[in-house]
């Protein structure tokens, strides 16, 4: 699932109206678990100077690369912060991890072949779905316009919610984003 996708699903999950203050968390903890892959593919490209083809179909799978990724997506240890988060009554922080594992349960059912180890460290199990969101070899097209459906959806429904020109603003902008990054990867 495209990185805007997960900030908009995730709010439309867990925000609320009249607690404004904790939507800033919410997009926080939707984003975090792809950071490390954005530093990563700045660092490959801009500085290493490796070309696209080679950071996706081989840098990306070498092993110290995935343990990066997969402890940034790693669904038990984000459960172990948003139980130790709620035992303190620390609200910001539960809904963090709550966005951080709700991004994990979306990624799960839409990665083929480039899927994380969402069980780690407990367990070494990565999903391999029949599903990708990108790859129409593995029904990437439908799955690619149903997440961009489900994302105008719950951007209508957020929208009607916000109540800053800013924000809505900003709700439009990511849409936008979004649907320039499909209309790129399916054209």
């Amino acid at each position: 699932m495209n990185t805007p996708s997960h900030a908009i699903l995730n709010l439309a999950i867990l925000g609320r109206r009249s607690q404004p203050q904790f939507n800033p968390v919410i997009v926080i903890g939707a984003l975090l678990p792809d950071v490390a892959m954005f530093m990563f593919y700045g660092w490959a490209r801009l500085i290493a100077r490796i070309p696209d083809w080679q950071i996706w179909r081989e840098l990306y799978y070498e092993p110290v690369w995935q343990n990066i990724f997969d402890l940034a997506n790693s669904i038990p240890l984000a459960l172990i912060g948003l139980g130790i988060a709620l035992y303190y009554r620390r609200t910001a922080i539960a809904l963090l991890f709550a966005s951080i594992i709700l991004h994990c349960l979306e990624d799960l059912p839409l990665h083929h072949d480039d899927g994380h180890r969402h069980f780690w460290p407990f367990s070494q199990f990565r999903f391999v779905s029949p599903v990708s969101y990108w790859d129409p070899a593995h029904h990437g097209n439908i799955a690619g316009s149903l997440e961009v459906a489900v994302v105008l959806i719950a951007s209508l429904y957020i929208f009607r919610r916000i109540r800053s020109c800013w924000g809505k603003g900003l709700l439009i902008a990511v849409n936008l984003l979004a649907l320039t990054q499909y209309s790129w990867l399916f054209s």
